[in-house]
């Protein structure tokens, strides 16, 4: 094991820095690389090849379960980390791209309600942003990426244009349509960050409906062949197998650069910058901060206002898997989502809750997952019923994901693991985890209304997966890792200004999830990255001053 007094190789010094090459780290990177400026990101993990996905292989789904699997407690190779847990089950991949390497690309946005929570009901703060204040970078975003979706949706705010039209619905969307009609809900085309036509010299999706292996054609944004190519072409400089163990400041608090460790030969190099940029998820970002800890910054870097690892968010999550008569075809086509329900997204204090949900209608994969109960537990039987149950609910079957805006709370947090290292003697970050009962009572009114759903649609077997039951014996998929390095108006209660200027160390950004203040009920994906371009582009645009910066910078200027 490698220790502090292993010799540090010192790097010529250059303008930023940026740890993590995933969605914050590939679009900052290339948007100051795009300016002309000198560049290095560190990532962890290596370039995943197109032969690396498991689709061509017959055993694609055990690999899912196994070397491909979203969970680094689960799949553990030589770029991960443990997580110390007992709470939920982390999703996170550690390699350029970050996890839209294993994501589903569902993109839709943020609404405006879900900047204003302290103005509607005080549980959770107000951004110090507003919708509207993100609106334009959402519409950039969307055209370098490629989103397919339709206009028009009138649960949210008119938007600029999709790229292309939306992928197809087949069966299943036109199925479950009808039940939503029936009911007199609202549905609409998910938009997705998956091509239905081809773009940019990528191809359209082929419907293979295995999105979360990856796409090893590029239809579906992974920032590793959408984002990185541009900010390679630039200039920048990308070093992989670099795991950052801590940040370096100076006797005036500014941040000098980073101490990494080649993974490759064990050797630790500091890297000097004139920024350092952090964009290493809501886990990864604060574990990092807590363990640059110092004797200027005694409780973690960028943490006076003791929210470093704070206010963790994952949205609380159902999933109810409907079967009907009608044939779906569920195991073809993107995974999720062919469509989006928001009839229940804004607060209704008559429900006995605050905050929304929405209801997203997914695809449940192939035979083996199916068989194995996909994604509700709900296996089929063996020996001489097999048959007669896979016959009648193979492609029969679609899943409903109600996906509700978990509270912001202090005590569901991120700390150092007392005990838990990774192979290089790095503190894992120790998570904790629980649902309140304002998001109990939001998950289970989330959970009769996708109930609704089926009676609408005579479906004759349901399955209910309720991941915040006690007893059910199920942990908690932490999909979205959001909340944990907040923005806000204030250092007292927040960790970054609303340009992700950290209050304490002024030429230190965090630019990734763990900045957002609320989770909304949506995948947060397309935020964040919106969020990511607008923050890259301020700085690169006021870069003069943040590399000489002792406090926040044009705090009032226009968002």
């Amino acid at each position: 094991m490698l220790t502090a007094a292993t010799p540090r190789s010192p790097r010529e010094p250059v303008d930023v820095v940026v740890i993590g090459a995933g969605v914050g780290g590939a679009i900052t990177t290339m948007v100051l690389a795009e300016a002309g400026l000198r560049v290095v990101c560190l990532e962890q993990g290596g370039w995943i090849r197109p032969t690396d996905h498991p689709h061509a292989s017959p055993d694609w789904e055990w690999q899912r379960l196994t070397r491909w699997n979203t969970a680094p407690n689960v799949r553990r190779l030589p770029a991960d980390y443990p997580i110390d847990t007992d709470d939920e089950r982390t999703l996170m991949w550690n390699a350029v791209g970050g996890s839209t390497i294993v994501y589903t690309a569902t993109w839709p946005r943020f609404r405006p309600s879900d900047f204003r929570k302290g103005t509607e009901h005080g549980l959770a703060p107000d951004w110090p942003i507003t919708y509207e204040d993100l609106a334009p970078y959402y519409d950039v975003i969307d055209q370098m990426v490629g989103v397919s979706g339709w206009l028009g949706d009138p649960a949210i705010p008119p938007r600029g244009p999709f790229t292309c039209r939306p992928l197809p619905p087949g069966p299943l969307g036109r199925v479950v349509a009808r039940g939503f009609d029936r009911l007199g809900w609202h549905w609409w085309p998910m938009p997705c960050a998956i091509l239905s036509e081809d773009f940019g010299g990528r191809p359209a999706c082929n419907n293979c409906g295995n999105c979360q292996s990856g796409c090893w054609r590029g239809s579906l944004n992974d920032v590793s062949l959408t984002i990185w190519p541009r900010a390679l072409a630039a200039g920048a400089e990308l070093r992989t197998h670099a795991r950052v163990e801590r940040i370096e400041t100076d006797d005036r608090g500014r941040a000098t650069g980073v101490v990494y460790i080649d993974l490759m030969t064990g050797t630790r190099h500091f890297q000097a910058a004139e920024v350092v940029v952090v964009s290493c998820n809501g886990i990864g970002t604060p574990r990092l901060l807590l363990n640059s800890a110092s004797g200027r910054f005694p409780n973690g870097l960028a943490n006076s206002s003791d929210q470093v690892g704070r206010n963790l968010m994952h949205h609380v999550l159902a999933i109810v898997e409907i079967w009907v008569d009608e044939v779906l075809d569920s195991h073809k086509g993107i995974v999720s989502a062919a469509l989006i329900c928001e009839e229940f997204a804004e607060t209704d204090i008559r429900r006995g809750f605050v905050n929304g949900l929405t209801i997203h209608i997914a695809r449940l994969n192939g035979a083996g997952y199916q068989a194995l109960g996909s994604h509700s537990g709900n296996v089929a039987p063996w020996g001489p019923e097999h048959h007669e149950w896979f016959r009648r609910h193979f492609g029969h079957g679609f899943c409903a994901l109600v996906v509700g805006d978990d509270l912001p709370r202090p005590e569901n947090r991120v700390t150092l693991s007392p005990d838990k290292k990774d192979d290089t003697g790095i503190p894992a970050p120790r998570i904790q985890y629980r649902v309140c009962e304002n998001d109990r009572r939001l998950i289970r009114f989330g959970i009769e209304r996708a109930l609704d759903l089926a009676q609408a649609l005579d479906a004759f077997d349901t399955e209910v997966n309720d991941f915040v039951l006690p007893g059910k014996g199920y942990t908690p998929p932490a999909w979205h890792l959001l909340g944990t390095c907040r923005m806000g108006a204030s250092p007292d209660d927040s960790v970054v200004t609303k340009w992700h200027q950290s209050w304490d160390v002024p030429n230190l950004y965090i630019i990734d999830g763990s900045v957002l203040v609320t989770g909304g009920a949506v995948n947060p994906t397309s935020t964040i990255s919106a969020l990511a371009l607008r923050a890259a582009t301020h700085l690169r645009d006021r870069f003069a001053e943040a590399r000489r910066a002792t406090g926040p910078i044009d705090l009032d200027l226009p968002g």
